[in-house]
């Protein structure tokens, strides 16, 4: 097996995508104090559940993926599979340029408007028909969703 390859499985990732995804649902309405303090994590995981969510469908679909965080070519190796995955390349180009701020830079915050944009960047990824689709299958193969505190 190439090192160099994804060696994970569609599930692997797809479980790790929905736990970073849910983490944002946990956090996105608590109240922090700076308000900031949290926004860089939020930011990871947004960008780490679309990794692993593109990888996924990349691999379900035959092909092979090499390791890498670039959301803008996990999005063109997709589009080689289906075209209409053009409709959220702009939403992954967002999500990569916040890569390098979260990863290396304490000096160039996350915003609250940035924020704003990372979770609609990360909808629309989320509700794209293709996307949407592999994880209906996932979360209702292994009964996966958040349960309101008022129905739990």
């Amino acid at each position: 097996m190439d090192k160099s390859l994804v060696t994970e499985t569609p599930d692997e990732l797809l479980d790790k995508a929905e736990k970073d995804i849910a983490t944002i649902k946990v956090l996105l309405p608590k109240k922090f104090y700076p308000e900031d303090m949290m926004y860089d994590i939020m930011c990871f995981h947004a960008t780490m559940a679309v990794e692993k969510i593109l990888k996924s469908y990349i691999i379900i679909n035959g092909k092979n993926i090499e390791k890498t965080h670039d959301l803008s070519y996990l999005c063109k190796s997709a589009m080689g599979i289906d075209d209409t995955f053009e409709n959220i390349s702009n939403d992954c180009a967002s999500l990569n340029d916040f890569i390098p701020k979260i990863k290396y830079s304490s000096k160039i915050p996350i915003t609250k408007q940035d924020i704003d944009k990372i979770v609609k960047s990360l909808n629309n990824i989320c509700d794209f028909p293709p996307i949407k689709a592999i994880r209906d299958s996932f979360n209702e193969k292994h009964q996966y969703g958040i349960i309101d505190e008022e129905n739990a």
